[in-house]
Order: structure tokens, then C-alpha cells, then sequence
């Protein structure tokens, strides 16, 4: 009987003792402990793997800024290069036109130049005698008067007045081209702004359309002059 109460008797009498219950309690915090700090590792692992995710999405998101402002550059360049085509090809017919029209202008200006000189006409001698003047009856001998004759011609006959609505006909014409030539210069113009407004200002191709167009406007000014010179 006593044999067998021993065991447990100094097992109450061990867990009874103050260097058992340290023991115990040491063991206890050091896996208390050891449980917090593997709890504190997985939240830092969790933290970091979230802060990496979100670094990586940011990185893609960057990098797809980048494609699309990359994309969008490119189009913008092919967008400019057609555009400054299209400008150079319309430019180069409006300087054909203005051309035409400058070509036009100065024939006329030359055909008016030489109908307004003074015609030279050699003026009929007047004659001195009255034989000269008169004619004389063969019979008699005796002078025959006549009546004077009118020399004046009508100063515009129906063909000058046909030539005339002729000239001013041709005038119109050039008239009319001129004024679509201009409008076309002035489209020409608004386009360039409208470039210039989404930031091609310093492109060197558009102020070489700039200095071509303000070639042509003086070619249109000049124009203008010599129409009116020709009204």
C-alpha cells in the first residue's frame, strides 16, 4: 500500500516545488514565445509579399503608362507626318494656281499696256490750192463745189464693245480664281494653328509650311494689285 501511494506522493511533492513550477513556467513562455514570433514572422512574410505585389502592380501599371504614352507619341508623329503631307500637297497647288493666275494677269496688263499707247497716224497734208481741194468741171473749167464730207468715225464701234466684254469676261475669271486660291490659303493657315495649338509649335517642318505660306500670301497681295490695275 505504501508502495504504491509513493509515486504519487512525490509527484505532489514535485509539482508542490518552487523549482519545478519555474521550470515550468520557463517552458511555458519560452513556447508562448516562440509561438509569438513565428506569428510575428508570417505577419512580416504576409506584409512583405503584399508590399511586393503592390510594387509589381504599380510596376505594371507604369509600364503600361508608358506603352500607352509610347503608342500615343507614334500615333501623334504618323498623325503629323500625313498631316504635313496633305498641307505641302495642297500648298503645292495653290502655288501652281497663284502662278496661273500671275501669268494671266500680266498678259492682260501687257495687251492693255500696248491698246492705251497713242497710234501714230500720219496726218493727210491740207492741200494749198483750191485745185487741190476742189474738183474742177472738165467742160467749163469752172470750179465744182462739193459738200464737206465727215471724217469722224464712231469712238466705240459694236466690235470694240464685244472685245471689251471679252477682256472683263476674262477678268471675272481670274477674279473668281483668285478669290478660291485665297480661301484655300486661309484653310491652309487654320490648319497650321490647329497644329500649333496641340503643341507642334517648335516642329521644324510646320514653320516651313508657316514661311511657305507667307510666301504665297505676297504672291496673292501682288496679284490683287495688278486686278486692280486691270479694273
Amino acid at each position: 500500500m505504501f508502495k504504491k501511494g509513493l509515486p504519487i506522493l512525490l509527484a505532489s511533492m514535485l509539482v508542490a516545488s518552487p523549482t519545478f513550477a519555474a521550470k515550468h513556467d520557463q517552458a511555458k513562455h519560452a513556447q508562448k514565445s516562440y509561438l509569438v514570433v513565428k506569428k510575428e514572422e508570417a505577419k512580416k512574410k504576409q506584409l512583405l509579399a503584399q508590399k511586393k505585389k503592390q510594387e509589381l502592380t504599380k510596376k505594371k501599371k507604369e509600364e503600361a503608362k508608358k506603352k500607352q504614352e509610347l503608342a500615343k507619341k507614334k500615333k501623334e508623329q504618323k498623325m503629323l507626318k500625313n498631316k504635313l503631307a496633305e498641307l505641302n500637297k495642297k500648298l503645292s497647288k495653290i502655288e501652281l494656281r497663284l502662278n496661273e493666275i500671275s501669268t494671266a494677269l500680266e498678259t492682260l496688263s501687257t495687251l492693255k499696256e500696248q491698246q492705251v499707247e497713242p497710234t501714230t497716224q500720219s496726218e493727210q497734208t491740207t492741200p494749198t490750192t483750191e485745185e487741190a481741194t476742189q474738183p474742177i468741171n472738165e467742160q467749163d473749167g469752172t470750179v465744182v463745189t462739193t459738200p464737206e464730207q465727215s471724217t469722224e468715225q464712231p469712238a466705240v464701234t459694236q466690235a470694240d464693245e464685244q472685245d471689251e466684254a471679252e477682256k472683263q469676261e476674262e477678268l471675272d475669271k481670274w477674279i473668281g480664281k483668285l478669290i478660291s486660291t485665297s480661301n484655300q490659303l486661309k484653310a491652309v493657315k487654320n490648319e497650321i494653328r490647329a497644329l500649333e495649338k496641340k503643341g507642334f509649335t517648335n516642329v521644324g517642318d510646320v514653320q516651313t509650311l508657316k514661311e511657305k505660306v507667307k510666301m504665297l500670301d505676297e504672291k496673292v497681295q501682288q496679284n490683287k494689285k495688278k486686278l486692280l490695275e486691270l479694273l
